[in-house]
């Protein structure tokens, strides 16, 4: 046993010494290429912890030449999986802006933050969607944010909405759904308040809205875009890593511009058709500053920030006052993928 060992060890050193014959430039884009197609998992699903696949960043403890020659570029590389809001912040919110500020991919499940009242309410607690969480972590400038919408379809729709006309931290916004009921769900909220809350879930045509949003916060002339893709297929999980099955998708007011939203899109709904995935791609405008801020404005609407106040994720976690989330995408103890895209639901 002691002798395999011997011989692996042997063996890593020589590969080692093969690589670092190369070329920098060579070995530059040997590194890119491991880590581009490299993601690591965090989060806790049921009782397990998940964890990234094996040795998935073994190459930065191979020596330290080579982890000179990679520094922190990994960190603008590779995918940042996490299975909840609370997993995001577990790892993102005690790490120093400078480095939090690296990280360009980032996948996080779009359930729900639940946080309980600072009344107490136990019955009725708080929820914080993703654009809201992201306001913990200042300095987070993504090139691409993908978040798996939940199971319930106005609260999909709600959060995206708030994303777009509210978000920053993201480049390009890639929201996947596990249907199309996303779009074609009838609007059915009763608010007790009345007012603009009465119509919290109404849907707009899409994607014209969410485009007429985007304009007005990065400019007409920004080439901001929201485009949105509908599988062609009732194939689960495809939608984002097999663009040929997916077809371009838009909404279109009716003649009697009362009645969108207010009732079922029939179409979408019909059997066989509400089962097909739905990917909306939100891209910001050119020269946006789209990075999170530091002391940025609160929402109105409920602010994460106010809710934490002086303290950080860490402390709150230590206290016990954070509460699971409503929901969490499927997964497996351990991570295994062929495609650093791949996901479940």
């Amino acid at each position: 046993m002691a002798g395999a060992k011997t011989d692996t060890q042997a063996s890593n050193r020589q590969l080692t010494t093969l690589l670092l014959r190369l070329p920098l430039e060579m070995r530059l884009e040997i590194y890119s290429r491991l880590f581009l197609s490299t993601r690591v998992t965090s989060g806790v699903l049921g009782n397990h912890s998940i964890a990234p696949a094996p040795n998935a960043l073994a190459l930065l403890r191979t020596c330290h030449q080579i982890y000179a020659d990679i520094g922190p570029t990994w960190l603008e590389q590779v995918l940042f999986d996490f299975v909840s809001a609370e997993a995001m912040l577990d790892k993102l919110d005690n790490i120093p802006t400078k480095t939090r500020a690296l990280i360009r991919h980032v996948r996080v499940s779009g359930a729900a933050l639940v946080l309980p009242r600072p009344d107490g309410n136990i019955y009725y607690p708080t929820l914080y969607h993703t654009f809201q969480v992201l306001k913990l972590l200042p300095g987070l400038a993504l090139d691409r944010l993908t978040v798996l919408g939940n199971r319930d379809s106005m609260a999909c729709y709600e959060a995206l909405d708030l994303m777009i006309l509210h978000g920053n931290g993201w480049k390009e916004l890639h929201y996947l759904v596990r249907d199309s009921t996303f779009l074609a769900y009838r609007h059915n909220w009763f608010s007790v308040t009345g007012g603009a809350d009465a119509h919290r879930f109404l849907r707009r045509p899409q994607p014209a809205d969410w485009q007429q949003t985007m304009n007005e916060r990065d400019g007409s002339a920004s080439n901001a875009s929201v485009a949105i893709y509908r599988a062609t297929s009732g194939e689960a999980c495809s939608v984002l890593l097999q663009p040929a099955t997916r077809a371009p998708f838009a909404q279109h007011w009716p003649v009697d511009r009362a009645t969108f939203g207010k009732e079922e899109d029939t179409a979408l709904m019909a059997p066989g058709e509400r089962e097909k995935e739905m990917l909306v791609v939100v891209t910001r405008g050119r020269g946006v500053k789209y990075a999170e801020k530091e002391g940025s404005p609160y929402f109105p609407g409920g602010d994460l920030r106010e809710w934490v106040g002086e303290k950080t994720w860490t402390q709150i976690r230590s206290e016990g006052k954070e509460e699971p989330g409503l929901s969490l995408y499927s997964g497996v103890p351990v991570d295994k993928y062929t495609h650093v895209d791949e996901y479940v639901w």
